[in-house]
């Protein structure tokens, strides 16, 4: 890296902390604005987002709107809406030893937030931490990624028309970047990426005792019991596993499928990739491609020595669906691999779905007793109790019923790791609380004071306090 783009990362948190202490973010009224701004851009250049993620990523418009625009809109409305009753004072009532006085929590905005962005959904994963920020009262400095380089450069564009010098910077780059920002003290850093990078991101972190969010990822199981509806949930499975070509940190990893309906959930599954992909037109140019030839090579090696199933054939070859001109795998599911393959061991991030069946559902979930915690669990199943079985015994950041995704979906709900995929979430309020700090404010009487606080004490002070605090 140049001294210049050393030079430029530093001037960036320099204003940023200067245009925070001139208070104007702590006006409510000058955050609204800010926000409207926000929304009317983000309405403004439409095209350019949909084009901008076309580009990055092959996505069509309509999951592009889907997936991250209207995601976007939702929590910038929602904290237009919301800011007010959210900022207020929440007041409690004082506990014996505060009274007489009132007794209050406020918000107050840390300072400069950090938002580390990741490159599978660049646009919605960039926008929506920013919102809450901004909601929260913080200045900001956005590391996008440098694997989807369009959608980062037009975030840089906008942030440009929307906030003023100070508000908002963002810094374009790789790893150096990423590196040089880290070593900056910042007041609060919201990253989305790896579990590998996030503790990157905690280390140095520590370094300035800054508190961090991390919003990773991980392997998210599928359980499907033999009482669901199977054409069905094959269906919302291929929703959660094809969308964003499978590059998605709460998409369905792998299934578990009871044994009497393996087969015909298989069958299922391969109807549903034929009519999601109807023609090689289509999918060239509306289904999601593989973010890099680095990705690429690394799903293809996942295929290796597997028994693959497609669409098309139940005893296929990674070269049948590896398509290296497009960049592009198409989707196939692999069957019954072991524990100790490649593609059970990392978090595949692409088209692959392996399947395996069980019989007794209590040996699953005895097994699952030492495996890191998901970002996401999916249950289809028509038994109460066997949903509620599989939630009690394995911990996830969430858990969509059968249906998949959409349970991060909305801003009256948090969204967020535990463990391994993460720790911290946000999404509405949520959000807005995880980006301020919760204040407490007690305001004390004059009226009068109770003397067995103060020394000395004596034997009736300690009687009295007993009496009236024991």
């Amino acid at each position: 890296m140049t001294r210049t783009k050393q030079e430029e990362i530093r001037e960036a948190v320099t204003r940023s902390r200067e245009f925070f202490f001139t208070g104007k973010t702590r006006d409510l009224s000058y955050r609204k604005r800010t926000l409207a701004a926000f929304e009317k851009s983000v309405r403004a250049h439409e095209r350019d987002i949909l084009d901008a993620l076309h580009a990055d990523l092959n996505k069509s418009d309509t999951e592009s709107f889907m997936t991250e625009i209207s995601l976007v809109l939702d929590e910038i409305k929602f904290m237009r809406r919301h800011l007010s009753c959210m900022a207020a004072p929440h007041y409690k009532i004082p506990a014996l030893s505060q009274m007489p006085g009132v007794l209050s929590v406020t918000y107050e905005p840390f300072g400069v937030a950090l938002v580390m962005s990741p490159w599978n959904y660049p646009f919605q994963l960039t926008m929506c931490p920013l919102a809450a920020a901004i909601a929260a009262g913080n200045t900001v400095v956005i590391k996008p990624s440098a694997y989807s380089p369009a959608t980062s450069r037009l975030i840089r564009q906008m942030c440009k028309e929307i906030f003023e010098d100070g508000y908002v910077s963002v810094i374009e780059g790789g790893r150096k970047e990423n590196s040089a920002l880290l070593d900056e003290k910042f007041d609060f850093i919201f990253f989305t990426g790896s579990p590998n990078v996030g503790k990157v991101v905690m280390r140095a972190a520590a370094e300035h005792l800054t508190p961090v969010v991390l919003e990773l990822g991980g392997k998210s199981p599928c359980f499907v019991d033999k009482t669901a509806d199977i054409e069905k949930t094959a269906k919302r499975i291929l929703f959660g596993k094809l969308t964003n070509g499978g590059q998605t940190c709460v998409g369905v990893d792998f299934v578990y499928v009871h044994r009497d309906v393996k087969d015909q959930l298989i069958e299922a599954l391969r109807r549903g990739i034929d009519s999601a992909l109807p023609t090689e037109e289509y999918r060239r140019n509306s289904f999601a491609k593989v973010i890099h030839p680095k990705h690429f090579k690394r799903l293809s090696g996942l295929l290796e020595g597997q028994r693959l199933i497609t669409s098309k054939s139940r005893d296929a070859k990674p070269a049948d669906v590896t398509l290296e001109d497009t960049q592009q795998i198409i989707p196939v599911l692999v069957d019954d691999p072991e524990w100790d393959s490649p593609v059970m061991q990392e978090e595949i991030f692409g088209p692959i779905l392996p399947i395996k069946e069980f019989t007794d559902i209590e040996d699953v979930l005895t097994d699952y007793q030492d495996r890191d915690k998901p970002l996401a669990l999916y249950i289809f199943t028509r038994k109460k109790r066997f949903a509620q079985r599989v939630v009690e015994a394995i911990s996830s950041g969430g858990v969509c019923i059968n249906d998949t995704l959409l349970h991060m979906s909305s801003t009256k709900a948090p969204f967020g790791g535990v463990g391994n995929s993460g720790m911290g979430n946000y999404h509405g309020a949520s959000g807005f609380k995880t980006l301020s700090h919760e204040r407490t404010v007690l305001h004390k009487s004059w009226c009068f004071d109770i003397p067995v606080r103060h020394h000395p004490y004596d034997s009736k002070s300690f009687s009295f306090l007993k009496k009236i605090l024991g």
